[in-house]
């Protein structure tokens, strides 16, 4: 049996528990909705939930589906760059410089939207690439490309960036620092449509390249000196992942604010399940983000009397989780393969 026909069954039962899961997730809020009436839009006293779920519950399902896919992607394919198993896309500071940009504009007044996307959410998403490109300057200073200069660069412009949110809050009245801290915390409740395509867009060529470099992949966790003795072009194939996976992580915070520990938890859960090899990782790990930030979402909505933000869910949930690896890893020893 071929090593993608091994990866193809070990998948196909992940990929319709995931699909399960999303669908579920939909019904689940302050108020239950009975998938019957959906299916049956013209039964009488069924519009209210026909409404409900087209309006509200699918779009908002869909954009946590899709966001939790590219985080724990984007969480995938930087734990392999950097060789360390707790790098998240937050790493390099793409957080930190979306949400420093959209305080700035909530300290202003920005709003209103241009080519009906929110100039709010432009304005994190060019946040997020000014503080992805400025990383990227920082770790070239010098000759030669080292993963650790970046690490320590994505640490750098991430202080610096909190260090002007704070300010921002220290100038602004209690209105805008109330924005900023909800919008800080990361939610999934934008009723805009198009942000799932937004997302796509980036998703879907960032998926593809992780399926068709997942060889490289591979060879990169383990040495770049490795992977180019096999061949793989290591500029060229370091640069273009960084690239994708900024520009995700970027479409994902300034739609959804910045959403934590997805893409640390659902890539440590994937390799429990499916192992180390990229391609099943890559995949897998897709599959299964889609379903827990939906999941995370809906018991966010149905299990507590006010709704809370996911955001605060995937903290309480990262924080067992680092407390699980503490009583169960010896992390001094480093990732165990």
């Amino acid at each position: 049996m071929t090593s993608a026909s091994r990866t193809g069954r070990r998948l196909l039962p992940l990929a319709a528990v995931s699909l399960l899961i999303v669908a579920a997730s939909s019904l689940l809020g302050p108020t239950p909705l009975d998938w019957a009436e959906i299916l049956h839009p013209f039964t009488p006293g069924s519009f209210g939930t026909v409404n409900v779920f087209w309006t509200y519950r699918l779009p908002r399902t869909l954009l946590g589906a899709c966001a939790g896919a590219g985080l724990a992607l984007a969480g995938v394919i930087l734990q392999a760059l950097l060789r360390n198993p707790l790098a998240t896309p937050y790493t390099l500071g793409i957080a930190s410089g979306a949400a420093l940009a959209a305080a700035i504009g909530f300290l202003y007044g920005v709003g209103g939207r241009w080519l009906g996307i929110p100039r709010q959410s432009l304005l994190a998403f060019g946040g997020a690439l000014a503080a992805l490109s400025l990383v990227y300057l920082m770790a070239r200073l010098r000759a030669g490309r080292d993963m650790t200069r970046l690490l320590l660069a994505g640490v750098c412009v991430a202080y610096m960036c909190s260090a002007g949110v704070l300010l921002v809050t220290y100038l602004a009245d209690q209105a805008v620092t109330n924005n900023v801290v909800m919008w800080m915390i990361g939610s999934l409740a934008t009723l805009r449509p198009a942000a799932v395509l937004e997302i796509l867009v980036v998703l879907l060529p960032a998926l593809a390249f992780g399926v068709w470099a997942h060889r490289a992949l591979d060879l990169l966790s383990l040495s770049d000196e490795l992977a180019a003795s096999r061949g793989v072009a290591v500029g060229a194939t370091v640069g273009t992942a960084l690239l994708l996976v900024g520009l995700l992580t970027a479409v994902i915070v300034a739609n959804c604010g910045p959403i934590g520990f997805v893409g640390l938890i659902v890539p440590h859960i994937t390799r429990a399940l499916l192992g180390w090899r990229a391609l099943s990782v890559v995949l897998g790990a897709a599959l299964i983000g889609a379903a827990f930030l939906s999941l995370c979402d809906a018991l966010a909505r149905a299990l507590f009397v006010y709704e809370f933000p996911v955001g605060v869910v995937t903290n309480i949930l990262g924080a067992a989780f680092f407390f699980y690896l503490l009583a169960t890893r010896d992390v001094s020893a480093g990732p165990q393969r």
